[in-house]
């Protein structure tokens, strides 16, 4: 109660405080400029990776046949030769290029861990053609 009274007091004698003054509006950007919020905005919206070239699908379906073939099928359907022999089905393959990264290089989902036998550019090739089996 003795710190509640010292403190109304402090506070009682606070009644003189100048406000202070309003900043002054921000300069308009120069011509040709974009606005930060809206640079983010554009670099939110594009695609991560490489753009995608017949060259790289070609690349990607080719290491796809090599490294996912096994377990995937070369649909994507979880019926590669290991299943049709007793392993576990996969899960579905992500449709987003981003998520097929991590999954080929994290072991996410049961998947073996390829980042030390993958290099991103091959990983990156790999999630793109894997979009283009999302149905």
């Amino acid at each position: 109660m003795r710190r509640g009274l010292i403190l109304a007091l402090l506070l009682s004698g606070c009644d003189g405080w100048q406000a202070a003054a309003p900043s002054p509006p921000p300069a308009p950007p120069p011509p040709g400029a974009v606005a930060q919020g809206e640079a983010a905005r554009r670099q939110a919206l594009a695609p991560p990776g490489p753009a995608v070239t017949p060259a790289l699908l070609a690349h990607g379906a080719d290491r796809y046949a090599i490294f996912c073939t096994p377990c995937h099928g070369a649909t994507g359907a979880a019926d590669g030769p290991v299943v049709a022999r007793g392993f576990p089905a996969p899960p579905p393959l992500p449709a987003e290029a981003a998520l097929t990264m991590a999954v080929i290089a994290e072991n996410r989902a049961r998947a073996h861990p390829f980042a030390d036998r993958l290099s991103p550019e091959d990983r990156w090739a790999i999630a793109r053609f894997v979009e283009r089996l999302a149905p």
